[in-house]
C-alpha cells in the first residue's frame, strides 16, 4: 500500500550527506512547486546532462559595438568590463572621380574591406585609422585625389592582427577602370568595387555604400560615393565626385 509523507524541510542527517530520491523516479502533481535557492543574481541553473544541477553566471555573448569615424585608438580598459573578444570590420575610403573633356573619366573605386574575429584576452589596445574619402577632379582636371586606408592594428599591444582596408584610387583613360581596394588581414577579404570608364557610368560599391554616378556637362552631376568607402563619380567637362570615407566597426563580446 502507497504511504504519504507530509513535511515541510527535509534535510540531511550531515552536511556531507546528499538526499536521494529513488533513481529514475519523479516528483509529480499537479500543483507541484519547488523553489531551488542558493543562486545569486543574474545567475542560472545549467545542467550536466545526467541530471546535476549546478548554478553558474549567464553564458557569454554580444555586448557591446563602437564605431569608429575618424582615427582613434580602441583601449580595452575603456571598454565594458569583462570585453574578451571582438569582430572588426575595416572598410578602406573611396577615390574621387576624374574629370575631362572627352571620354577618359572614370568613377574613383571603393576601398577595400576586411572582417576578423580576434580574441583579446592578451590585448590592451588597438591603433584605429580611418581613411579619408578622395577629393573628385575639378572640372576638366584629370585625376582625383585617392582614399585612404583603414586599419585596425593591435601588435604593439599584445596582439599579433593587422586588419586593413586598403584605399579606392582615381584614374584617368577611355577604356581604363579604376581599381579597387583590397581588404587583408582578416577572416574575410574582400575588395572594393572598380570604378568604370565613362560609359560604365558609376564609382565603385563598396560594403557599406554604393558608388557615384558619373555625370556631363548641362545634365546630372556626378555623384558623391554614397554610404562608407565607395567611389565618386566621374566626369565630363564638370567637376567630378568625392569619394565616400571609410569607417571600422568593433563588435564586442565577453
Amino acid at each position: 500500500m502507497a504511504s504519504k509523507l507530509l513535511v515541510d524541510e527535509i534535510s540531511p542527517q550531515s552536511h556531507a550527506t546528499d538526499v536521494t530520491l529513488t533513481t529514475g523516479k519523479n516528483i509529480t502533481g499537479a500543483n507541484t512547486q519547488f523553489k531551488i535557492t542558493g543562486g545569486s543574481s543574474g545567475n542560472v541553473l545549467t545542467t550536466d546532462g545526467a541530471g546535476v544541477l549546478t548554478w553558474g553566471a549567464l553564458a557569454a555573448g554580444f555586448n557591446s559595438v563602437i564605431v569608429y569615424t575618424g582615427a582613434g585608438n580602441w583601449v580595452k580598459s575603456a571598454r565594458p568590463a569583462g570585453i574578451t573578444k571582438v569582430i572588426v570590420e575595416v572598410q578602406g575610403a573611396g577615390g574621387g572621380g576624374s574629370s575631362q573633356t572627352g571620354n577618359q573619366y572614370c568613377g574613383g573605386s571603393a576601398g577595400g574591406y576586411a572582417k576578423k574575429f580576434i580574441d583579446v584576452s592578451s590585448v590592451t589596445q588597438a591603433v584605429i585609422s580611418v581613411g579619408l574619402g578622395g577629393a573628385g577632379a575639378a572640372i576638366n582636371a584629370g585625376i582625383g585625389t585617392d582614399g585612404g586606408d583603414s586599419r585596425w592594428l593591435d601588435t604593439a599591444f599584445g596582439g599579433s592582427s593587422d586588419v586593413k582596408g586598403v584605399k579606392g584610387v582615381s584614374v584617368l583613360g577611355a577604356y581604363n577602370i579604376a581599381a579597387g581596394g583590397i581588404g587583408s588581414g582578416g577572416d574575410i577579404n574582400i575588395q572594393g568595387g572598380n570604378g568604370g570608364p565613362y560609359s560604365a557610368k558609376t564609382g565603385g560599391a563598396s560594403q557599406f555604400g554604393i558608388g557615384g554616378w558619373n555625370g556631363w556637362t548641362g545634365e546630372n552631376a556626378p555623384g558623391v560615393g554614397g554610404g562608407y568607402g565607395s567611389g565618386g563619380g566621374g566626369g565630363y567637362n564638370i567637376a567630378a565626385g568625392a569619394g565616400a570615407p571609410g569607417i571600422v566597426v568593433v563588435w564586442e563580446f565577453k
